[in-house]
């Protein structure tokens, strides 16, 4: 492999880390699915997920500083990004594999 090849995939790799991490919370993941749907502001979140507000503001600035989700300020609403409809995209197809393993685990 070429050494561009190699700095390539380094940088892919770095991405997907900084995903993992980002998507590593069950908070953020709930904000994501509930996002999904339609835009909610922040009252409606907090309301749906019964979480404190500050956990909330922190878990929403974490998902909007890596472009998963975007605030509306006219409307004073969030709103899941192209990228993030990806990302869910993602998470429900990683979902059915994990759903598989664990059912074939189960069976041995």
């Amino acid at each position: 492999m070429s050494q561009g090849g190699v700095l390539e995939k380094t940088k892919n790799y770095s991405t997907a880390a900084t995903m993992f991490k980002v998507l590593s919370n069950m908070n953020r993941l709930r904000i994501i699915t509930c996002l999904e749907k339609e835009s909610c502001s922040f009252g409606e979140l907090l309301k749906e997920l019964a979480i404190n507000p500050k956990v909330l503001n922190d878990h929403l600035n974490i998902l909007i500083a890596n472009k998963l989700v975007a605030k509306s300020y006219p409307y004073r609403v969030y709103a899941l990004t192209p990228v993030g409809r990806v990302i869910k995209q993602g998470l429900d197809a990683f979902n059915g594999y994990i759903t598989k393993i664990a059912y074939a685990i189960k069976e041995e």
